[in-house]
């Protein structure tokens, strides 16, 4: 594991230059291109030096740390808009065989997507918070996102209520999700441990049905998301809630593990609490694909000493 004593400061400094697109914070970070990699299992290793430093509590993020979208997000938006087109009396199956039968749709759908999620975060931050319900901002994502990759806007007009409310509730089950395959056995140990774990993660309101479908929501004594503040990370805010809602008083008593430099590490360091940074390597990160070729995953542990 990779652990730095440098301050706080210039260490942010150092990871803002190395989060930059074109930069990369695995190889800025290794002295050769040979250094290892380790993999997740490698984290409790880091939480053992944190014990030591009076760590209570570990907070997780979720997507792309403790879970992924399971197959790829194209193949659930295509089975909502199945279902919704054939059961609708006013168009049937013989409908959606000539949709499925434009093979531009599907590759177009998650950059579509992309686009969309970005912009609607831009104009209606924290999935419309304060302005609207997150399943009414989801259904702005979804119709546009299909829009775009080329479903015809007035198909769109008769099943996007259906498509969203298939999605929404999909979306807040295991059927859509799925574990890394370290996380059970590690956040298991952790809990033995006797320190509390926690979930802080810039999501909607579904999360905590999520972690129950996925039936690890008794190992996390608190869950603090996005939506239910108003504000995202990197802001101090949803740490101080984390902290809150962990009963620790000290950032220093708390590590917080995620995958997003912006979010996960830039977050923790300048509020001055220790953090774990995972990066993946073939998949699970921005809808990125698993390859067989490269499952490495490389663990950084950073904690800073006054």
């Amino acid at each position: 594991l990779s652990s730095s004593s440098s301050s706080s400061s210039q260490r942010k400094a150092k990871l803002e230059e190395e989060a930059a697109p074109s930069s990369s914070l695995s190889s800025s970070s290794s002295s050769s291109s040979s250094s290892p990699s380790y993999s997740f299992r490698a984290i409790p290793a880091a939480a053992a030096a944190a014990v030591t430093n009076d760590i209570k509590a570990i907070s997780f993020d979720f997507t792309g740390t403790l879970a992924k979208v399971k197959g790829s997000t194209e193949e659930h938006y295509l089975m909502a808009l199945e279902k919704s087109i054939c059961n609708n009396p006013r168009l049937g199956p013989a409908l959606w065989k000539g949709l499925e039968a434009n093979k531009n749709i599907k590759p177009k759908l998650l950059p579509c997507f992309s686009n969309a999620y970005k912009k609607h975060m831009k104009q209606l931050p924290v999935f419309g918070y304060g302005q609207m319900t997150s399943e009414e901002w989801w259904r702005l994502v979804i119709n546009d996102s299909f829009i775009e990759a080329g479903v015809p806007e007035d198909l769109m007009m008769v099943v996007s209520t259906d498509v969203t409310e298939i999605l929404y509730r999909h979306f807040a089950t295991k059927d859509a999700w799925e574990l890394y395959p370290e996380v059970v056995p590690l956040i298991k140990a952790l809990n033995s441990s006797g320190i509390k774990l926690g979930v802080v993660s810039n999501f909607d309101g579904r999360l905590r049905e999520i972690l129950k479908s996925l039936e690890i929501d008794q190992y996390f004594e608190f869950v603090v998301t996005s939506r239910e503040l108003g504000v995202e990370k990197p802001s101090k805010k949803i740490f101080e809630e984390a902290m809150r809602k962990a009963d620790i008083y000290s950032p220093d008593a708390m590590i917080h593990v995620g995958d997003t430099v912006k979010t996960d590490v830039l977050g923790p360091l300048d509020f001055g609490m220790p953090f774990v940074f995972i990066q993946r390597h073939g998949g699970g990160i921005d809808g990125s694909r698993d390859s067989p070729q490269q499952k490495t995953i490389e663990v950084y542990y950073y904690y800073h000493s006054s």
